[in-house]
């Protein structure tokens, strides 16, 4: 931000003015010590410098499957693999000797976790809808006690 500001030929003042914020605030932001901003205030700043605001993906992150099936897979001596994870949402087929990973998966990975891998997995909306309902049905069956799944 600060770089395209000072291409932009702008004080920090002048950024300031432009956008209604302080030079301070202002500051802030292109030292990275500002807590807490509202979208409005940061597109403002944003808009005026010529620079798009919007949300990628962490880069060099691990797959969200292979996370995942590290996780469900700590506290059993035989790993879940990540490829047998991503074909277990898929079809619906649980291993016999993965459904404590999946079990675990059910009742306490963190949502998020879950999500994030429902949604690297899935290749459409409905492929996501679909795994979504392989868990609630596995958390019937296998009586889970998580109430996201029913």
């Amino acid at each position: 931000m600060r770089e395209q500001r000072l291409r932009s030929g702008l004080l920090q003042a002048q950024l300031a003015s432009l956008t209604g914020l302080s030079r301070v605030t202002i500051n802030q932001l292109e030292n990275g010590t500002l807590n807490d901003i509202g979208y409005s205030k940061l597109k403002a700043v944003f808009d005026v410098l010529g620079l798009r605001l919007g949300v990628d993906r962490k880069r060099g992150m691990v797959s969200g499957a292979a996370m995942t099936a590290r996780s469900i897979s700590s506290r059993f001596g035989d790993p879940m693999p990540p490829e047998l994870l991503r074909d277990a949402l898929l079809t619906g087929r649980a291993p016999q000797q993965f459904r404590p990973h999946l079990t675990v998966l059910l009742d306490e990975a963190p949502l998020p976790l879950v999500f994030r891998v429902i949604a690297e997995v899935a290749q459409s909306k409905g492929e996501a809808r679909q795994i979504v309902r392989h868990l609630s049905r596995w958390a019937g069956e296998w009586r889970t006690g998580r109430r996201v799944w029913r």
